[in-house]
């Protein structure tokens, strides 16, 4: 039996192939099998490592909604509960976003430098350095989004802003980690002081966990996304 990546219903045969179009990148292609859904995953894309997942979502996307989008990324079978790939998750999705709301001129160059500065963060930070990979990346993301570096003022303090301002969200969530609130809280963070500071006017978006219940450490009702 073969189940959709995406929701887990058993996938139909179709009696003839027929197209259809890949849910993570876009791309359309002959298939046997289709999600009674209409999700499909293509063959690239089913074969991909996380790296190469969250750029061919976030090259390709055409949603406003970097919360969508993480969470198509992460419901792709090479994503774990837990991980390093969340540390590269965070600033892709929300320059791909920000791409799409405002036509800002945030190349696919950057899209793909923001996934490898997130791959550089060591795992367990979280719980060993006083930091957390999917906050740093949303400090990743205010970077690209104002050319900081470290001899600029207004650039580099927004930039460190953002992560300061992730990590405190995660204090006040407080218990063990979870990096799906984490990167929640992170995207917030960055979609956040990127509104307030940058007049980019972005949409308003409301997080609902997608994994809620599915996860070992989950808080559940102690967590502000999850929705009974």
């Amino acid at each position: 039996m073969f189940t959709c990546p995406i929701c887990h219903s058993e996938l139909v045969e179709l009696e003839t192939e027929q197209q259809a179009t890949c849910t993570f990148c876009g791309t359309v292609e002959e298939t046997e099998y289709l999600c009674p859904k209409g999700h499909y995953q293509c063959e690239d894309c089913r074969m991909a490592t996380q790296a190469e997942i969250i750029e061919r979502v976030c090259l390709n996307t055409k949603s406003t909604n970097p919360i969508a989008i993480a969470n198509l990324v992460m419901k792709h079978p090479s994503f774990n509960q837990y991980g390093v790939e969340h540390h590269e998750l965070v600033a892709p999705v929300v320059l791909a976003a920000i791409r799409n709301v405002k036509g800002t001129a945030i190349s696919d160059g950057k899209i793909k430098a923001s996934i490898k500065r997130g791959s550089k963060i060591p795992y367990g930070a979280c719980g060993s350095m006083g930091t957390c990979g999917a906050c740093v990346s949303a400090g990743v993301a205010m970077g690209v989004l104002t050319n900081s570096n470290y001899l600029k003022d207004k650039e580099r303090n927004l930039t460190i802003k953002t992560t300061a301002n992730a990590l405190l969200k995660l204090t006040e969530l407080g218990g063990p980690r979870c990096c799906k609130y984490s990167t929640y809280a992170s995207i917030l963070s960055v979609w956040e002081i990127a509104n307030n500071n940058l007049n980019l006017e972005l949409p308003a978006i409301k997080v609902k966990c997608d994994f809620q219940g599915k996860l070992k450490e989950c808080h559940f009702d102690k967590c502000p996304y999850y929705e009974q």
